[in-house]
């Protein structure tokens, strides 16, 4: 971060031509203002991306933007003026808006401001558009970087949590009754796919009964780091009983886009399991997923259909190519 700070930073060129046009861009304020808030009035309609916020929070959407238009604009750029970018981006995860958004809000200032810089002189216009574009990228840092804090600070609460599995460290079925319909709805309001996943071993009651229940629960934490590693941070793994565990992935646009986190699992689920310094263990898995909303059921519903398709894809394990089926297909 410190070096992308670095290098965002005005030169005396950047910060001059800032200066000499901040008070005209100032002077036209209300226009983008207004458009944004058209864009906000249309993002609000039901399925829009604002559709869950209420009339409270576009209202001080509309006054955050408005504010942020002068900030860009303020002749230094402060600890204070960072420390508020970092708050808007907590403000973005909490009220469940997606990453994407404060590249949509960069996007509408930068439009505007090119409009502006459209009749100026070439040597005019480039040390113009260099600062606000370097202040618009030091924004979009900070916001993430909010957004980022905020998101560790709710997986740091549910790691204390009673929402955690005492063996693997991993979220229960508790938490994933609470999380789950939290994901839909996030996924309608952005228009993506949520895909869910259940899978457990073909056969792990052999190595309880071979090896004992020690060397069964050694079994399980492997293959939870294994699935904690090759997950996404903002992918839920939760494991449901015994060998019992559900995937689920969010900011999916198809069915493709899991395709090769499904070839990297079946690699590294098939690698044999320690169970002692001589001892291997090794079992296939299976699996069953669904995608939402192209199953369009509640999140009850999503979890019936991959147990089903993983009863189906275990039954038939002797022809099957891979170690998945998609519930539908």
């Amino acid at each position: 971060m410190q070096i992308l700070m670095d290098f965002l930073q005005l030169t005396h060129a950047e910060a001059q031509a800032l200066a000499e046009f901040a008070a005209e861009l100032l002077n036209r304020a209300q226009a983008p203002t207004l458009a944004f808030q058209e864009q906000v009035e249309i993002l609000s309609t039901q399925g829009g991306v604002l559709s869950a916020l209420s009339m409270d929070q576009c209202a001080q959407l509309i006054e955050m933007h408005e504010d942020h238009y002068r900030e860009l604009l303020a002749p230094q750029y402060t600890l204070q003026l960072q420390h508020r970018m970092i708050e808007v981006g907590d403000l973005y995860y909490r009220w469940g808006l997606p990453p994407l958004w404060i590249m949509t809000t960069s996007s509408l200032f930068a439009a505007d401001f090119e409009a502006f810089a459209a009749d100026l002189s070439l040597p005019q216009r480039r040390p113009l558009m260099a600062a606000l574009y370097k202040r618009l990228r030091r924004d979009e840092a900070w916001q993430m970087e909010g957004y980022r804090l905020a998101g560790d600070h709710v997986r740091r609460q549910l790691e204390r949590s009673p929402l955690r599995d005492a063996l693997t460290g991993l979220l229960n079925r508790a938490a994933l009754d609470e999380m789950l319909p939290t994901a839909l709805d996030r996924a309608r309001r952005n228009g993506t796919k949520v895909a869910v996943a259940r899978l457990d071993f073909d056969a792990f009651r052999c190595v309880n009964d071979a090896h004992g229940a020690v060397l069964g629960d050694l079994v399980l934490q492997q293959l939870a780091e294994r699935l904690r590693r090759a997950l996404r941070r903002t992918d839920l793994v939760v494991r449901l009983d015994a060998d019992d565990f559900v995937l689920v992935l969010e900011d999916i646009h198809r069915l493709e886009n899991i395709a090769p986190l499904l070839e990297r699992l079946q690699l590294d689920l098939d690698v044999p399991y320690t169970l002692s310094d001589t001892l291997l263990w090794q079992c296939p898995i299976s699996m069953g997923i669904t995608l939402y909303p192209d199953d369009n059921v509640d999140a009850q519903g999503l979890l019936r259909h991959t147990e089903q398709v993983l009863r189906e894809v275990k039954a038939n394990k002797a022809q099957r190519e891979r170690f998945w089926g998609v519930y539908g297909q």
